[in-house]
């Protein structure tokens, strides 16, 4: 699968539009309409009936641009528009951590075997303690529901 290129990244996040074609989507996501169609017929995908027929929301558009690319593509795609679509509690910041070696290695073997980067390895298992503490953590900090439920 070839990288998605800035044009496409910058059109799923940027556009006015509340909804696209389906062959557009498949499209910008890299994919082929067969393929959308199929996971729209699996129910990994949700599609929306409108007058102009079946399409993809904006919000499962960028919630599908979310999962497929790392994150540091997508923001340095945006640029300072990330600013505007992105809130504040999802944009990457910096971490450092000392953790001990064998986690180190856990999470670079896992990046390798999963084709994609520490950050996205760790942001993955971070999202699911976050999702299963949520209740308690929403009470003692703002904007976690808000952000947990972006961008739908």
């Amino acid at each position: 699968m070839p990288p998605p290129t800035v044009r496409d990244i910058r059109h799923i996040f940027l556009t006015p539009r509340p909804n696209v074609a389906l062959m557009t989507a498949a499209d910008l996501l890299g994919m082929t309409l067969k393929e959308l169609k199929a996971d729209i017929e699996d129910g990994a995908i949700v599609a929306v009936s409108t007058a102009l027929g079946m399409r993809l929301s904006k919000e499962e558009l960028i919630a599908l641009a979310m999962e497929k690319w790392d994150q540091s593509v997508i923001e340095a795609a945006l640029g300072e528009d990330a600013a505007t679509v992105m809130p504040q509690a999802i944009r990457l910041v910096e971490l450092r951590a000392r953790v001990p070696r064998y986690q180190r290695d856990v999470l670079r073997e896992l990046a390798r075997r999963d084709g994609t980067s520490v950050d996205a390895v760790l942001t993955r298992e971070l999202e699911d303690v976050a999702s299963a503490h949520a209740d308690e953590l929403a009470a003692v900090l703002p904007g976690l529901a808000s952000a947990l439920a972006w961008p739908g």
